[in-house]
């Protein structure tokens, strides 16, 4: 397998798919954080598959004291536990900016200053901060506030979904590991754990050591108004995990026999075609019997006992149709042109 092919592959697919999503229904979501995050992600999995810094550095392409620099910057702060130092500084400057150099040193003033200012200096090159004035008199604001800019009364429906599925999938799991795969603030996660517990989709099991969250069940009806985002996240991600599970093994090939994987169809057909509508209707069919199949096995669940130990099959399906028809070139010899085209 050419790994450099594929991730090159890959990464331009998913910049398509955040570029969509940073773009639906005419939101222009703030993106200047997704660099820190792609680096920070990477860096810990890379970790946890047993890669030396020296050899991350230079994966990376970057001097090892560089890499060593970026990755206190994306740190646990020591003045502000359960957050980076990148994300620490930020949420500072957007909830008391403007303020100077000075204040943003004396505020974490547990961390280190170069690492303070270091921040700071990536904060203002990547647009999400302004910064007038030079030295520790300097003063930053907040660039963009559109993050902000929505409604949280309506966001927390979304919240409390991308919370249930953290549960769901990682249960019995802690609040700071649905925090780790959510990427909420700590007050932001705990008000959906408990909304969720409150309304019985969450079941919290205290013990001496904390609490613990499951949940035997997580469902976007169709058509539903909230929890689409949640719903998307988990088709991605059973796709990825499916996939990751078979590199695991030391296979990608795929056979008759497979319990994991998955496989792509193309069928040709057009309108009148005496299989169009059977080809068309292979979503709508296979979520029926998958359906019928899961609530066979929750039935059959509820009446027999559960042994200690039970596997999960996790089951995707996706549909695109897709118009093959040949794009005709505009017209541009006019003068007008249509900005809603």
């Amino acid at each position: 397998m050419n790994a450099h092919l594929l991730i090159d592959a890959v990464v331009q697919q998913t910049m398509v798919f955040i570029a969509q999503l940073a773009t639906s229904g005419g939101v222009r979501a703030p993106l200047a954080h997704v660099a820190e995050q792609v680096f920070a992600d990477l860096s810990r999995e890379l970790t946890n598959r047993g890669v030396k810094k020296n050899v991350m550095a230079d994966m990376f392409g970057m001097a090892l004291r560089t890499y060593h620099r970026r990755v206190r910057e994306l740190g646990e702060s020591k003045t502000e536990s359960g957050r980076s130092v990148w994300e620490a500084v930020l949420g500072f400057i957007r909830e008391r900016g403007p303020v100077s150099g000075r204040d943003v040193l004396l505020r974490f003033a547990g961390d280190e200053p170069d690492i303070v200012t270091g921040v700071l200096s990536d904060l203002s090159q990547s647009g999400l901060v302004y910064r007038a004035g030079r030295g520790d008199g300097a003063r930053y604001r907040i660039a963009d506030d559109a993050d902000d800019a929505s409604d949280d009364a309506a966001v927390a429906p979304a919240r409390e979904h991308l919370v249930w599925l953290a549960v769901y999938r990682n249960g019995p799991a802690t609040e700071q590991a649905v925090r780790d795969f959510t990427r909420l603030d700590a007050a932001s996660c705990a008000t959906a754990l408990d909304a969720l517990v409150r309304s019985g989709r969450v079941v919290e099991t205290r013990a001496a050591g904390g609490s613990s969250y499951t949940a035997e069940r997580f469902e976007v009806p169709l058509g539903a108004a909230v929890g689409w985002e949640a719903a998307v996240l988990d088709h991605f991600q059973a796709m990825v995990t499916a996939i990751i599970a078979k590199l695991a093994r030391g296979r990608a090939a795929g056979a008759a026999a497979d319990e994991i994987g998955g496989s792509t169809w193309s069928l040709d057909v057009w309108r009148g075609h005496p299989l169009e509508g059977e080809a068309k209707s292979l979503l709508r069919r296979t979520r029926a019997t998958v359906e019928e199949l899961r609530a066979r096995i929750d039935a059959y669940n509820r009446a027999a006992p559960r042994p200690g130990e039970a596997e999960r099959v996790v089951f995707y399906a996706g549909q695109n149709v897709r118009d093959d028809r040949p794009v005709v070139a505009p017209d541009t010899t006019g003068d007008t042109c249509d900005e809603n085209a």
